[in-house]
């Protein structure tokens, strides 16, 4: 993944906007880079997931990269909120 984002992403700025703060008092925000959503990107590419427990957010493009076996999805892995509890 971090060669896939950093060839995306260069030297260019981005930005993030603070959409909300959760439980834990931590920023929840949208990453963008001229005007495009990198969360949406890492998701539709199959680096990261959805985080379905709180909202409908990269859903479609989770289901996307899942049935395209992009990324993570290629193979077998742990969703990160059960890697956690372990």
């Amino acid at each position: 993944m971090g060669a896939a984002l950093a060839d995306k992403i260069g030297r260019a700025p981005g930005s993030c906007e603070v959409t909300d703060i959760d439980r834990y008092k931590r920023f929840v925000a949208i990453w963008r880079q001229n005007g495009e959503d990198l969360n949406a990107w890492l998701v539709r590419n199959g680096w990261a997931v959805a985080y379905r427990r709180y909202g409908r957010d990269y859903v479609p493009q989770e289901d996307a990269a899942r049935k395209q076996r992009a990324g993570i999805w290629a193979s077998d892995f742990m969703m990160p909120w059960d890697w956690r509890r372990c």
